[in-house]
């Protein structure tokens, strides 16, 4: 436990530096608005504050904003990177959410046998409208946590969660994924009344080719990452929070054919209290 923690109010594990490839062959958009780094995850931590779990995410370079399209008539000023936490809570019950194998639509991933979990964080550009797609997409959404206020500071994305969110007891496994966002033309109101909300979870897409990069189109941003091979029931998560040399492994273990996903391990953060 990091000094200066008392039992069970904080989390902090370092993440090896770059591995910001997936399985090992994902590469940038080329585009300035994806520095290298920009997408490293180097720390993670959550840190209890009286009512709140203040959740920080360290990347090994600065976080920066870039003029994107939200929708065909709506521009903003807005990070690029999406941060998903899920997390198992020491004591389970139908007040601290269901178990889920599956992670949020659009990330190409699920969790191994007896790793799942009960309660999700997801740090986001674009909340409101995250919110809005779990909820039309995803049947577990009453166990995500989207803030609606993510602040950068330096090289860090910042957020608070409630604990009551977070039901009784502390924490004791956890997964970060790192994935890039994607803006769409289906943002806009008559595709969000028609229930086309963005299936693909608001998560920008790793693809074989690289290909134009623009985020200056109206219509929807072409950015991608590229470099999966092979392609189809790939994971679209660009870093994993993982023990040094494991990533690659855990991230390559989908299978293209059958369409079986890769299996995510939580890591183990503290014990879990006696019932």
């Amino acid at each position: 436990m990091p000094a200066g923690c008392a039992h069970g109010t904080c989390i902090v594990l370092d993440d090896p530096a770059g591995d910001d490839n997936g399985p090992g062959s994902y590469r940038y958009p080329d585009n300035p608005a994806f520095g290298a780094g920009s997408f490293d995850l180097r720390k993670f931590s959550m840190t209890r504050e009286e009512d709140y779990w203040v959740v920080s995410v360290t990347f090994a370079a600065r976080v920066k904003r870039a003029s994107v399209f939200v929708s065909r008539d709506d521009r903003r000023d807005l990070f690029m990177q999406t941060v998903d936490v899920y997390l198992r809570s020491a004591k389970t019950s139908p007040a601290v959410g269901m178990k889920h194998f599956d992670s949020l639509p659009g990330r190409g991933v699920a969790f191994a046998t007896g790793q799942a979990w009960n309660r999700a964080l997801v740090l986001s550009p674009v909340p409101g409208l995250l919110r809005e797609a779990l909820d039309k997409t995803f049947p577990g959404a009453r166990d995500v946590y989207v803030p609606r206020k993510v602040r950068i500071s330096g090289h860090r994305l910042v957020a608070r969660v409630p604990v009551s969110f977070m039901g009784r007891g502390r924490p004791v496994a956890v997964s970060v994924l790192i994935l890039a966002s994607r803006f769409s033309p289906s943002f806009d109101l008559i595709d969000r009344a028609r229930g086309r909300l963005a299936p693909e979870g608001l998560v920008m897409p790793v693809e074989k080719s690289a290909g134009e990069c623009r985020l200056d189109d109206a219509g929807g941003m072409a950015c991608h990452f590229s470099g999966c091979a092979p392609c189809g029931g790939h994971p679209n998560v660009i870093d994993l929070l993982a023990p040094a040399g494991t990533q690659e492994d855990i991230l390559s273990s989908y299978n293209p054919f059958s369409g079986e996903k890769a299996r995510l391990p939580l890591i183990a953060v503290s014990q879990p209290d006696k019932e």
